[in-house]
Formats: structure tokens, sequence, C-alpha cells
């Protein structure tokens, strides 16, 4: 039990799940998540209240089958990210920025998802009706704010590494792990995933359609976002193995490849990157 409580305090979140975060400067935020500000937590922190709170609602079966309406913010500093330090070494001060999780907005668009695409009444027979309309009506303040957070388990979607490069790796410790991310001001990201999105799609080919689409989404959803925000990549736990992750420069060797019509280059590169994360594809397909 004491090797438990040793390792719970060393955790840092799901270990399986992996998110692309956006963080905000404090007057960017919507007005209903500014009471929180004073009460932000650190990624380590709020990755550890996180899966509190989740276990927690697993042990009861009495308790709310959805997330809580009301989270603590995550921040860190802009300068948390390598080319955010650059940018501030201009003569910019540091300032933070904060990242609102909006979980239960989040689960509720995926019920919502399932049940249009399945046809099925499985999500009402995990989630009572009742309980996903209650839900609904406590974020309905949020509706026309951006989502801050796309989440993926097990692996991470090949599109993300667009945004990346080697550089943008960081690493922080919690109790005396390494937690390893990558961290880009949002402007960079942008104009690095829509001239991966035009390379792509001007390379065709059958096989690139769906990662172009991706790339296209990605570069959209991050034009919502001003160049004092951040883009940060979480990295699951079950990633450490690997680290630092060598993805975001197969990724980059990939396109420059592709915009020289090095088709078989190309080609080498992306299996380089999907080989790596072959074996967390695998544990998600055993769960």
């Amino acid at each position: 039990m004491l090797q438990v409580g040793r390792t719970f305090r060393s955790a840092t979140g799901i270990p399986h799940q992996f998110a692309l975060r956006v963080y905000v400067p404090a007057e960017e935020l919507d007005a209903v998540y500014a009471p929180l500000v004073p009460r932000a937590l650190s990624p380590e922190e709020a990755g550890v209240n996180e899966l509190t709170e989740q276990l927690a609602r697993l042990a009861e079966p009495g308790q709310e089958p959805l997330p809580p309406a009301v989270e603590p913010l995550w921040t860190l500093p802009f300068s948390a990210a390598p080319r955010g330090r650059d940018m501030l070494a201009a003569g910019v001060g540091d300032f933070p920025v904060y990242h609102p999780p909006q979980r239960l907005r989040r689960s509720l668009r995926l019920v919502a998802l399932a049940e249009e695409e399945g046809g099925q009444p499985l999500p009402n027979l995990l989630i009572p009706e009742d309980a996903v309309r209650a839900a609904g009506d406590r974020v309905s303040r949020e509706h026309f704010v951006p989502v801050h957070a796309r989440q993926s388990a097990f692996t991470v979607p090949m599109a993300w590494f667009s945004l990346f490069t080697a550089q943008d790796h960081t690493e922080s410790f919690h109790h005396g792990n390494r937690v390893h991310r990558c961290a880009v001001p949002v402007d960079l990201a942008t104009r690095r995933v829509v001239r991966a999105a035009q390379v792509v799609e001007d390379a065709g080919g059958e096989d690139l359609e769906d990662l172009a689409e991706d790339l296209t989404h990605l570069g959209r959803w991050l034009g919502a976002f001003s160049a004092n925000s951040l883009v940060v990549l979480h990295y699951g736990s079950l990633a450490d193995p690997f680290q630092p992750d060598e993805s975001p420069q197969d990724f980059s060797d990939a396109v420059e490849l592709l915009a020289a019509r090095d088709t078989h280059g190309a080609a080498v590169a992306f299996r380089r990157l999907m080989h790596r994360w072959l074996r967390l594809a695998h544990l998600e397909s055993a769960s």
C-alpha cells in the first residue's frame, strides 16, 4: 500500500491520455473563467486533481457520472515554451497563460457524437439522459467559447506533431519524476501546420487525404487563439520510455521530403514515426 501511495503522488494525470491544450492570457479568457484565475494550478497539480476526481467518480456508483462543470484552470508562464523565451528576450516581461480544461463540455460533445454516429442507446445506458440534460444546462454559458483542448487515448494523432520541433520539447519534475511536454507559441504553431497542410495536399495521393484534412482542421482550430497563447502537447506517462520523443522531427522530415517530391523518403519518415507508437496502439487494441 505504501508503494501504491508513492505511485499515486508521483502521478501527473491519466497515464494513457495525451492532450493538446491551448493556454491563453488572463485578459483573453472568457468572463466565465475569470473567478478561477487566482486558484489556477500547475499542469502537474491539475493533472493529479483531474485523476483524483475521475477515480472518485468511478469508485462511487452514486456519484455524478460526468465531470464537474467548474474545475481549476491550468497555468504556465509564457516562458515555459522555449520559443516563448526567445520572444520575451526582446524586452517583453514574462506573463502567465491559462487553460480551461472544459472536461464536461467535451464529454457532452462525445456523447452527442456517439448518438449521432452509432444510432444505438449505449450512451444513454452509460449516462442517464437526465444527467446529460442537467450537465448541458451547467455549461450553457460556454457554448460560444472556443474549445481549448483536444485529447487522445494511447497514441498521439500524427497531425499534432506538425506543430512542434525538437527544440520545443521541455521537461519538468514532479515528485522526482520527469514530466515531458512540447510547448510553442500559437502563431508559430499555426504557421507550421498551415504549411504542412499545403505540402501534404499538394503531394496528393489517397493515402494522404485524411492527414491533409486533419492538418487543415487543426490549423483552423488554432486560428481562434491569439499570438500571446501557447499550445502544449501533454504526454501521458505511457510514452516515457521513448522520451525525448523524436516524432516531431520525423514529421518535419516527412513534410520537407514531400516538398522536395521525395515520396519514398517521406514514406520512410512517416513509417519511422508510426513504428515508435505501434506498441501503444497495440495496448489500445488490447484494452
